[in-house]
């Protein structure tokens, strides 16, 4: 088992996120809102003093592509065939094992469980099911969930639900053909297909809803019922006995005959679209612009209309209705009616307009008569009406919700902020015809105050923080290229911009990001890229200031505390971002970095990135560059010093950083490709254009381009273009020894690329990275192996002589990063710490007794560099220590001789080595700690065991989840802490982490054993003596650590074991004497 903890670093601004989904889980109160960008926010509801507050928690991150919907489930109820043993205990019982599915439109489910925190599946459904647009548990047992998918573009997820409809009634009508659909059955403990209901073209229109159907007085008997934009439904049976295998089977033209189509339409002269349906028992609501009409499921016979033009959610003209609900459970009332009571029929429904406001109705049914009452109102928002908006409602216990998605800029249509408030349902009867008053608002919340509490203890720098375009003259490009250092006293002065129409706060809103760490073991700086075209560079110099100093003068250490460096230039926001490193035209043997931007100006940018200076300007694209690909490993030169450029103009460029031009276009692609993959070993490009039509024949493409003679050399479509793309992917991986495919230092989110098991091809690598390396014509050591560390990097920009510098940190090289680090958003940077990796740093006993292997380097045959022998490529990296150690400054490249390295390892060489692994652990505690719980702890670790508070930074905590997903807490000890009191798991993994690396950085140092022992014992039992209500570490994988094979990590794992054994016994096991026990040792 592996222990892997992260930190998240936060940009100065909170993230965008537009809701386009929401779902509430009861117990206990919990929020889950999903945005377009795929980003998912955990709210939690507070009651404190009478009044409720719902505050952020934490961003789950497992989607790239917009949230199509978000559900509860519960995949450890029922059997596995589908059926519960006892239907009543399911449901009653059902709170205690929730969790929440979700769905996006590039086809990616997740589970996320409430208890533990963090996501416990994460799956891509095949591409014949197209992409999930509604999902719906089954009503009997909630393990199964109903997905509806379609096929085409969602771009209407965007809009509101009445253009919406427009569009895919418009889109439907042009192309003339019926859309096609797929209705599937998947097992939610597994996200495996266990059924397939429906596969090919409906009878109806573009699919607006979905719901399930269990036959009056038949519990046995289930449907899905769909209903179109116009009204009409269509009902497709669901087998109750799954199959396991049900993925391979689909529905047929024969049995869509045989489907029963009804149309609710009615002939009312205010006939228009659809806007929303639902369901509640055996009732169903079509809810229009102006008014709303109540079926029965069984004969669609019309019980009544209520009309919305003499209410306040249509006056004027000015607004129309854009939603309605039930605010009972659909279960509850079908029970319900078996009762004893008067009516056939009551429940409260709520209808709202597109401004906020909404009318909440008690709707009953007895003797063939309908009847409505209004029991409350909800006021409108204060926004301008020309304010873009969208609102959600969704009820939790006695509470509704109101979800406010407020567009902050006119300029970046891509700007959105949530809002959240809280209105308490009236509770008592109200005389027929009268209008309570308003509900009462109990709360609101929003993570923009988050962000305004957090950035008071963080230093803001920046020039222009205005989201518009700056005002600037560009009298010559390159010219105006100018790298800018901003003064504290400007800085602050434009810290003082808000947003319009929101809460206070710092920064500019991030457009990109990425996390530059190159081979090195520890991340170097992180590069914002803001909408209004600025750049940012941030560095982490402040942790590995000691080994500044060990090589250099006093001052390196000043350069260690610069402020941070600004990039101008671009005109429209910056899109994408990538760092590669540059072979220097001078020597031959320096490694310049160079940052490459791409921007909403159509154009991408090169900046050095040693001394923040603009480079050149390239202009292959005339629309928005979206994407930057740099070469993957093993790529033989001149490729390697090459890169990637996608635009919004369907094409894909490869320029190269030795000219400085664009060597190659691949055009005419038939839309954006929105993936792309390069293989570098065999030198071909496949670019993945996705669907974009919504007609039935429509297929995905994939173009596959020879990278050396610029020629197209396949094109794939539908199931060969999937296969052929999972290939490359397949392929890359294996040849990449880090384990990341194409997302270290660019801005592309790692939740972008395809989902595989983390060890599925590591068996396969050591054979075939032998293979590779023996047939390439260029060894990696001359292209890849010289980079500059975060230290050395300095150096070489100084000219400083080679002998006075320490050794390179590209020694360390290994087959995986000791912290992986990644952007899932923009603005949102995260660090994975691996602990088994950091315990092995230096644990070669090789490095410090003298006894480095001799080895012999035989010279390649047409190349520069030397050639190492196949039965050794896949030994560790510290063995190689001294035969890379000083090959920048002691071999020349055009040396034909045989080397010898066995004189290389010094004492020097092991102090700084000590050093480095010193400064990493102390960079590691540093971002992971829970500063400002116990401040006399702080300052121990501050001036004992030399720590750095991260003041500079935004640092949060995170958890993480199956398949490269990751929970992410918000800034502020309130949500890491609420972390710690729900995820049993989360609270094993960081102690464990933490004492760990504490009891290591005691064997390094003796000066910091104080402080390390109290840092030991503050995750150990003092942390839960301050807190009582954090949960205790997951037994279970403190356990897995018992017998580590390393020391350290097994007594750390053994000591919180029995620390936590007492409290993680559940309460009904405890007897009261063991409590009494318990309490009189405390």
């Amino acid at each position: 088992m592996k222990c892997k903890s992260v930190a998240c670093i936060w940009s100065a601004s909170p993230p965008v996120h537009r809701v386009t989904a929401s779902a509430v889980l009861d117990h206990p109160p919990t929020l889950y809102t999903g945005g377009s960008d795929g980003s998912i926010i955990w709210w939690n509801l507070i009651s404190s003093h009478e009044k409720q507050e719902i505050k952020p928690i934490a961003m789950l991150c497992g989607h790239a592509a917009p949230i199509a919907d978000l559900r509860i489930c519960f995949p450890a109820a029922g059997a596995g065939n589908g059926k519960s043993n006892n239907p009543s205990n399911v449901l009653s019982n059902s709170n205690s094992v929730g969790a929440l599915i979700s769905a996006c439109t590039d086809g990616v489910l997740c589970i996320w469980s409430r208890a533990m925190g963090h996501c416990k599946r994460r799956r891509k459904l095949p591409p014949w099911v197209g992409s999930p647009s509604m999902l719906q548990p089954l009503p009997e047992n909630g393990r199964y969930v109903c997905i509806a998918c379609c096929f085409g573009d969602y771009d209407h997820l965007s809009l509101d639900p009445v253009e919406e409809a427009a569009t895919l009634v418009d889109k439907e009508s042009q192309q003339g053909k019926p859309s096609k659909y797929t209705v599937v059955i998947v097992d939610s403990y597994t996200l495996t297909i266990v059924q397939t209901i429906f596969h090919g073209n409906l009878s109806i229109g573009p699919l607006k809803s979905l719901a399930i159907i269990v036959s009056n007085g038949e519990m046995e008997k289930w449907s899905v019922m769909i209903i179109d934009s116009f009204g009409k439904v269509q009902y497709l049976p669901i087998l109750k006995n799954f199959d396991s295998k049900g993925e391979t089977l689909s529905g047929t033209p024969e049995d869509s005959a045989h489907l029963e189509v009804m149309d609710c339409a009615d002939g009312s002269k205010e006939k228009g679209l659809l806007v929303t349906f639902a369901k509640c028992g055996q009732v169903i609501a079509l809810v229009y612009r102006t008014y709303c009409a109540f079926r029965l499921v069984d004969d669609h016979t019309i019980l009544g209309k209520i009309s919305f033009l003499d209410d306040q959610l249509c006056l004027g003209g000015k607004s129309h209705v854009v939603g309605g609900m039930f605010l009972g459970d659909d279960e509850a009332t079908m029970r319900f009616k078996t009762g004893k009571s008067n009516y056939d029929f009551m429940e409260e429904f709520a209808v709202w307009n597109d401004r906020g406001s909404a009318v909440i109705y008690r709707i009953s049914y007895s003797c063939n008569m309908l009847m409505f009452e209004r029991l409350a109102a909800i006021p409108a928002t204060l926004y301008p009406p020309d304010l873009r908006l969208s609102i959600f409602f969704i009820p939790l216990k006695k509470f509704l919700l109101r979800i406010e998605s407020i567009c902050f800029s006119s300029e970046e249509p891509s700007l959105w902020k949530p809002h959240v408030t809280v209105w308490l349902l009236p509770q008592h009867h109200v005389d027929n015809g009268k209008l309570c008053l308003e509900c009462e608002k109990l709360g609101e919340g929003n993570f923009f105050d988050v962000w305004a509490m957090s950035s008071t203890s963080c230093e803001i720098k920046g020039p222009n923080l205005n989201v518009g375009k700056r005002e600037i003259s560009v009298h010559d490009e390159m010219t105006s290229l100018q790298s800018c250092s901003i003064s504290s006293i400007d800085a602050n002065m434009a810290c003082t911009s808000n947003w319009r129409y929101g809460t206070y706060q710092e920064g500019k809103p991030v457009s990109s990001s990425m996390v530059i760490s190159d081979n090195y073991l520890a991340p170097c700086a992180i590069v914002y890229g803001f909408f209004n075209g600025d750049i940012e560079v941030v560095r982490f110099n402040m942790f590995f200031m000691r080994l500044d100093s060990h090589g250099e003068g006093p001052h390196q250490e000043a350069d260690a505390c610069a402020p941070k460096q600004y990039l101008l230039g671009h005109t429209g926001a910056v899109l994408c971002l990538a760092s590669h490193p540059m072979m220097s035209r001078s020597g031959g043997c320096i490694l310049n970095h160079v940052l490459l931007s791409g921007s909403k100006d159509c154009t991408v940018r090169i900046w050095d990135l040693d001394t923040c200076n603009p480079i050149t300007v390239l202009h292959q694209h005339v629309a928005p560059v979206r994407q930057i690909i740099l070469p993957p490993h093993r790529t033989a030169r001149p490729w390697s010093d090459c890169f990637l450029t996608v635009g919004d103009d369907s094409s894909v460029a490869l320029a190269s950083l030795e000219t400085l031009r664009v060597e190659r276009m691949f055009p005419g692609h038939p839309s954006y490709p929105a993936k792309v993959m390069w293989d570098g070993v065999r030198g071909y490009v496949a670019c993945f254009c996705p669907n974009s039509l919504e007609a039935s024949d429509a297929l995905d493409v994939l173009y596959i381009w020879d990278v050396k003679t610029g020629a197209r050399e396949r094109v794939l479509r539908g199931a060969a273009a999937h296969s052929m793309f999972d290939h490359f992917s397949m392929v890359i991986n294996i040849n990449d020894p880090s384990g990341i495919v194409m997302n270290v230092n660019t801005s592309a989110s790692s939740l972008n690329f395809p989902i595989t098991e983390e060890t599925k091809f590591s068996k396969s690598y050591s054979k075939y990275s032998g293979n590779a390396s023996s047939s390439q014509n260029i060894s990696p050591v001359t292209t890849r192996t010289n980079e500059p560390s975060t230290s050395a990097a300095s150096y070489a920009s100084k000219g400083t002589a080679a002998k006075s510098g320490p050794p390179m940190l590209s020694v360390f090289q290994s087959a995986k990063h000791l912290i992986k680090s990644s952007c899932p958003f923009p603005g949102i940077a995260t660090l994975s710490f691996d602990l088994t990796a950091l315990m092995s740093l230096c644990s070669k006993p090789e490095l410090f007794n003298g006894g480095i292997e001799e080895k012999t380097y035989v010279k390649q045959a047409g190349t520069d560099a030397p050639k190492d022998d196949a039965h050794t490529g896949d030994s560790s990296p510290l063995k190689e220590l001294g035969s890379e150690m000083h090959s920048t400054y002691q071999v020349s490249p055009r040396s034909n001789s045989v080397l010898d390295w066995t004189s290389v390892a010094t004492i020097e060489h092991h102090e700084w080595v000590r050093m480095f692994e010193g400064c990493l652990l102390q960079f590691s505690l540093s971002l992971l700690h829970l500063w400002n719980v116990d401040h006399e702890l702080d300052n121990l670790l501050v001036t004992e065991m030399k720590l750095k508070r991260p003041d500079s930074f935004i640092v949060a905590s995170g958890l993480l989840g199956d398949r490269g997903s990751l929970t992410l807490t918000f800034p502020g000890s309130n949500s890491t802490l609420e972390l710690w009191k729900s995820s049993p798991v989360y609270s094993a993994m960081r102690s464990l982490t933490m004492v760990s690396l504490a009891q290591h950085l005691i064997s390094l140092s003796h000066s910091c054993s104080s402080a390390s022992s109290a840092l030991a014992a503050f995750y150990t039992r003092k942390f839960a003596e301050k807190i009582p209500d954090i949960k205790p570490p997951l037994l279970q994988v403190l356990v897995s650590f018992w017998q580590d094979e390393f020391e350290h990590v097994k007594m750390a794992a053994r000591s919180l074991f029995h620390c936590a054994a007492s409290r993680a016994i559940p309460l009904p096991l405890c007897s009261p004497k063991v409590n009494e026990h318990t309490n009189f040792r405390q």
